[in-house]
């Protein structure tokens, strides 16, 4: 399966929480802590709009387990 690194919009000011979005919903079960999850993701600063990082310029996934304090 191959995906295309998302362009990052900013709709307004920075949230006060961490925002988490599905852009691909999986078919497996839901992970949960333990569960070893394998994800692109692109990292940007809100104050900037800068880039820091993305594993999609690696074109290679992180993958680590849940819960256990590894991200």
């Amino acid at each position: 399966m191959t995906f295309e690194k998302p362009e990052v919009d900013f709709p307004g000011d920075a949230p006060d929480d961490l925002t988490i979005t599905d852009i691909v919903v999986g078919e497996g079960d839901e992970a949960v802590a333990g569960s070893t999850v394998v994800v692109h993701y692109v990292g940007v600063a809100h104050s900037s709009g800068e880039e820091f990082d993305a594993s999609y310029n690696r074109r290679e996934p992180l993958s680590f387990r849940l819960g256990i304090g590894q991200v």
